[in-house]
């Protein structure tokens, strides 16, 4: 059975992000986080489906242009 939830430590290193910068959006709602007690974890099933409606919602043309790219 696959894990659901990641610790933010997880989230951060799969998202190629700070911890930091995770607790900042988890925060902010912008990162689907949960409280167990005063842990926080991530829901790799929403965080996963998040990212492929924003993949799925950018024009073909404009994907792949990041930051810096």
């Amino acid at each position: 059975m696959e894990r659901r939830w990641l610790t933010i430590r997880e989230a951060a290193e799969y998202l190629g992000l700070s911890v930091k910068g995770c607790y900042d959006m988890a925060a902010a709602g912008k990162l689907p986080a949960a409280r167990v007690g005063r842990l926080v974890r991530v829901d790799l099933r929403a965080l996963e489906a998040d990212l492929e409606a924003q993949v799925q919602g950018t024009p073909a043309a404009v994907r792949g242009r990041g930051r810096g790219k």
